[in-house]
């Protein structure tokens, strides 16, 4: 037989079609995850603790590859729709920033609803369901949650009078942060994390609405002097990842995954609660002033959580019975925990 180019070609190809059909079908899947922040910061140690957990249940059977700092171009913004479309697998996200897509989202940061990181944890486990039907009905699975620490003040003078508040030029991380803050007087401007820097360094903000962790981060004492502690909410980061991409997965890796969650809620909530004194004594020691909730007159509470108030209830109105429900169960699960 005489082999021509045609001939050998259709053997070439033959052949690869046979190697292909042999091959593992799923040797090494791989998959990046998205992170606006980077791995030193809460959520990147909650995202690089699940990757570990995952290695050590399936081994290569899936890699994940930990795309920190918004490496992959992605703020939190962007990451409901990236994980929907399949351009990136797995991210993890602040869902606060998500209220656009469906106002349910906005339920962590509901001002003072949560006045603890228990309370956070109870709250997420009333509302768990709920967010997950949410995301399955756009082509995602959700997986695990972390709060972010409670948020306060990093302005230039402590917020001890409800003056300090009028016009204050401060950066919010979602809308119920925005709309509280301005029926408090202050002059709030919702800005992404990657772009706080700039912002800072060029007057464009006076105030920055996150946590003591998040200072940290920013490194805030190079802009302001003072720390004001508020617990005014612990708006919760998600990890979801694409629905199409988890059903390939293999059975057993999925399974491991699901069987994953627990281990992460809890190591995520325990991060958490060390990571406060750590940063309270990282700002101190950076020269910032720090002034503790119980040095905070009651007045501004009080002006706080009155202008709070209409958000909590335009949050009921719009989210109907879903909000109503949740916040039932919430409370029973809080008389249940004694």
């Amino acid at each position: 037989m005489t082999i021509t180019r045609r001939t050998f070609m259709r053997s070439a190809v033959a052949t690869g079609a046979l190697v292909a059909a042999t091959r593992p079908a799923f040797a090494n899947v791989r998959w990046d995850f998205a992170d606006e922040y980077g791995a030193q910061s809460l959520s990147g140690q909650a995202c690089n603790f699940f990757v570990s957990e995952m290695e050590d249940r399936v081994g290569e059977a899936l890699i994940i590859n930990y795309q920190g700092g918004g490496a992959l171009g992605y703020k939190s913004t962007d990451h409901f729709d990236a994980v929907q479309d399949g351009a990136v697998q797995a991210a993890v996200t602040l869902v606060t920033q998500l209220g656009g897509i469906d106002p349910f989202f906005n339920l962590s940061s509901l001002p003072f609803i949560a006045s603890s990181l228990d309370e956070a944890y109870l709250l997420w486990q009333a509302a768990r369901e709920e967010y997950a039907k949410i995301f399955e009905e756009n082509g995602m699975v959700l997986l695990w949650a972390m709060p972010n620490p409670p948020s306060g003040i990093h302005a230039p003078e402590p917020i001890t009078s409800v003056d300090a508040l009028e016009g204050l030029r401060i950066r919010t991380y979602d809308v119920n942060g925005t709309r509280t803050l301005r029926e408090a007087g202050a002059a709030p401007l919702q800005v992404a994390w990657s772009d706080l820097v700039p912002q800072l360094s060029t007057g464009g903000l006076d105030a920055v609405l996150t946590s003591a962790d998040g200072a940290i981060q920013l490194s805030i004492w190079d802009y302001v002097s003072d720390f004001t502690e508020m617990n005014y909410a612990m708006g919760l980061f998600m990890c979801h990842v694409n629905k199409d991409e988890f059903d390939a997965l293999p059975e057993d890796v999925r399974t491991a995954m699901m069987e994953s969650i627990d281990a992460c809620d809890e190591y995520n909530w325990e991060i958490i609660r060390d990571s406060i004194d750590t940063a309270y004594e990282r700002m101190a020691e950076n020269g910032m002033t720090i002034t503790r909730e119980g040095d905070v007159p009651a007045e501004v509470f009080e002006h706080l959580q009155e202008a709070g108030a209409s958000v909590r209830e335009g949050w009921l109105e719009e989210t109907g019975e879903r909000g109503q429900n949740v916040l039932a169960r919430f409370e029973e699960l809080k008389v249940q925990a004694g």
